[in-house]
């Protein structure tokens, strides 16, 4: 019988979850006012005027999320683009992704160049947010064929919203098939399947999945904590003989999961309520 088969393994790193291709079951960075936060906020804080790119990953979390410090987007988006500049592609999405949805700071040319740096090294979310910009008239931007390329990209990587997609996208347009090509050719070959609410889910393909559990949040700070305390290694350009994309650091990931909400950001009736009528 082809079923899928589920390992969990405790203890282990979320970061292993990027090669193993499975699942993540994270603690995620939430908004926190306690003197534990406070404390985590004031040593990353520290780590990251010495220099520590993961420490300005890290920090621009907590400022994003309001973990040990009130929330402020702007200081979130200064952390995360040093930290994009070190080769984070986590910080890479969440500077698109604050360039795309803040009403302060957005800059939809920055946002398109961020994620698609993030899409690049097939970042969860990033092309679900490039689609979700081509596809809404509110950024623009509106450019139905970028909007199915991504989509396409997303599908074939099974990101959680698809199916909400599809649904919005039959509900709206007469002809989806046509003005959505590489989508609906995936719909074709593996087509979504409906849930017993009714509502449009993803197909059970058979494929092995890894589920990972990683460390409490502060068992995580704690181990990232101890390796700010060494001396900072040369990274970046500074590399002589390579450039960026032939090395590591340009794929670096963040061991603490995002916590990006999806779900109620962007269109009116994404859900495909306001179209069913």
């Amino acid at each position: 019988m082809n079923m899928t088969k589920r390992i969990t393994i405790f203890g282990a790193a979320f970061v292993l979850m990027q090669f193993l291709g499975g699942s993540a079951l994270a603690e995620k960075i939430d908004e926190c006012n306690t003197d534990t936060c406070i404390n985590y906020f004031e040593q990353y804080r520290k780590a990251a005027k010495r220099g520590h790119s993961l420490a300005m990953l890290t920090l621009g979390q907590f400022y994003h999320h309001g973990y040990g410090t009130p929330k402020n987007e702007k200081m979130a988006l200064k952390f995360f683009k040093k930290a994009a500049r070190a080769g984070y592609t986590s910080a890479q999405f969440k500077a698109g992704y604050i360039y795309m949805t803040s009403k302060d700071l957005q800059d939809l040319d920055k946002a398109q160049d961020y994620l698609e740096k993030a899409a690049k090294y097939e970042y969860d979310g990033a092309d679900f947010l490039l689609g979700m910009m081509y596809l809404d008239e509110k950024y623009g931007v509106q450019d139905l064929t970028k909007a199915d390329n991504h989509f396409a990209n997303a599908y074939q990587r099974k990101h959680e919203q698809l199916p909400n997609v599809v649904k919005f996208i039959n509900a709206k347009y007469e002809s989806p098939d046509k003005a959505f090509p590489e989508l609906y050719s995936l719909l074709n070959q593996k087509p979504l399947v409906t849930n017993e609410n009714g509502e449009l889910a993803w197909y059970d393909d058979g494929v092995e999945v890894i589920t990972i559990t990683s460390p409490p949040l502060q068992t995580t700070f704690n181990r990232q904590l101890v390796t700010f305390r060494k001396a900072i290694k040369s990274t970046g350009t500074r590399f002589k003989g390579k450039t960026c994309v032939e090395r590591l650091t340009c794929l670096q990931r963040a061991e603490i999961a995002d916590a990006t909400d999806f779900r109620h950001l962007f269109l009116d009736g994404f859900s495909g309520n306001a179209y069913a009528q």
